[in-house]
């Protein structure tokens, strides 16, 4: 111990030296204390508390915080099951929208070719319908024009041949220095009139 001379008020050379040696003393005496007892090593008191915490929470964990949580997961995972089968249903329902979309569409080309076909052969029907109705009134108009011609060509001979037996009987009449009678000169001029016409 230090001891201090307040009536001198200093201190001794001996009292520092005792005060140096008591207090190595004393640090060796609090060393070996520490070197019997280590705080790292637990005791038996300790592994026993460490056992009961660690099962307690052992099996609060298995038994109150994880159901809970692989119940989410679960559900989670069923819901992905679940989008993925109803993604493959729609992709197949798709696939036979799409096969059933394209035989529609085939078969629709199909009755449109065929329609177009029948309405190709209604209109070359008509048409022929209709030539062949042209061609009849051209036919009809012809035949009415050739009768209206040839009954021209009769008048136009009738009055020809009276003109030509008179303008002939004229003829004959002024030649031979006497009066012909028409009448009798028109056997003469159809003979005439027929030997030019053929």
């Amino acid at each position: 111990m230090l001891v201090y001379d307040t009536a001198l008020g200093k201190l001794s050379g001996a009292d520092v030296l005792a005060f140096a040696d008591s207090e190595e003393g004393e640090s060796h005496e609090g060393e070996k204390d520490e070197e019997t007892v280590n705080p790292v090593l637990p005791t038996g008191g300790d592994i026993v508390y460490a056992a009961l915490f660690f099962f307690a929470l052992w099996a609060a964990l298995k038994y109150v915080l994880m159901p809970p949580i692989q119940k989410v997961r679960a559900e989670r995972a069923q819901k992905i099951a679940d989008a993925r089968d109803a993604a493959d249903n729609a992709s197949a329902d798709m696939g036979s929208a799409q096969a059933d979309y394209d035989a529609a569409l085939a078969d629709a080309r199909t009755e449109a070719a065929r329609i177009v076909e029948e309405a190709r052969a209604a209109a070359d029907a008509r048409r022929a319908e209709l030539m062949a109705t042209a061609e009849a009134d051209a036919a009809a108009v012809r035949a009415a024009a050739a009768s209206e011609v040839e009954a021209a060509r009769a008048q136009a001979m009738t009055t020809l041949r009276s003109d030509v037996a008179a303008v002939a009987a004229g003829a004959a009449s002024t030649v031979l220095g006497r009066q012909i009678d028409p009448a009798a000169a028109q056997d003469i001029a159809d003979r005439a009139l027929q030997g030019g016409q053929s």
